[in-house]
């Protein structure tokens, strides 16, 4: 048991116990993680009366928190302000696998503590990785650029002298997350090398079930991107995909002095 951990696992959930347990925490368990490691973060007293006894053995805090902008924001102020841990891998509930290039990951642990060195090294605070696990878009390489950091899997080290960075819309929080820090830190940390593999638009539960639905979200989707491209027009635009509107992040986006 690592009663001192290098860091710690956050995991945001909602209306997923069973999900969480057959995909997340089983990854986790897979890579020796132990479960005093794990933040298991829930709404409120109904979604604890759902987890707890499926959910067995792991540190729970209710969040009191609507939505995913609410929780992302929640989870930033709880590490700032009632924590002291400096280095925190937040991750989604519904992870399958974590690929370097065309392989299983073979080791979390050992990637994620040469991952938060790496960041320090760099003199930034946050690192990501490949939000989709394709190996022609994959590159054995670590880039400070502006690029998309998916929400699902980031690691960050908590500076208590800078300014918290928190969102201002639901969906699409992680690409506004992306360019704060960027503009905060001038880089933001990304394994290329490095994917996860998961179901973005699981229906259960997760955001979907807090909106009413896919249909819901894809409408939220549209209004957030939008948002974000006029926010934020020399960092990022509009694109539309399969599923409805998504944003693209300009690498080559430099910040104004």
């Amino acid at each position: 048991m690592n009663n001192n951990p290098d860091y710690i696992i956050c995991i945001p959930t909602f209306d997923r116990p069973l999900i969480i347990i057959n995909k997340t925490l089983k990854l986790l368990r897979n890579y020796n993680i132990p479960n005093s490691q794990i933040i298991i973060f829930l709404k409120d007293q109904e979604q604890m009366n759902l987890y707890k006894d499926i959910v067995t053995n792991y540190n729970l805090v209710l969040t009191g928190a609507s939505g995913i902008m609410d929780t992302r924001n929640f989870l930033q102020n709880f590490i700032t302000h009632e924590t002291d841990y400096e280095k925190v891998l937040f991750l989604d509930d519904d992870l399958d696998a974590i690929y370097k290039m065309d392989k299983p990951l073979e080791d979390l642990n050992e990637f994620v503590i040469e991952a938060f060195k790496k960041t320090k090294e760099l003199g930034l605070n946050v690192f990501g990785v490949s939000p989709f696990h394709n190996k022609f878009y994959m590159k054995d390489n670590v880039s400070t650029t502006l690029k998309y950091c998916a929400g699902a899997c980031f690691g960050q080290i908590f500076d208590r002298k800078k300014d918290l960075i928190l969102s201002d819309i639901g969906h699409g929080e992680d690409f506004q997350f992306c360019i704060q820090i960027f503009n905060r830190d001038s880089g933001i940390v990304r394994f290329n090398n490095i994917a996860i593999k998961t179901k973005y638009f699981e229906k259960e539960g997760g955001i979907c079930g807090s909106l009413g639905g896919l249909q819901n979200r894809q409408i939220e989707m549209e209004n957030n991107c939008r948002w974000l491209a006029e926010t934020y027009p020399d960092a990022c635009r509009l694109i539309y995909k399969k599923y409805g509107a998504d944003i693209r992040l300009n690498y080559r986006y430099k910040i104004k002095k």
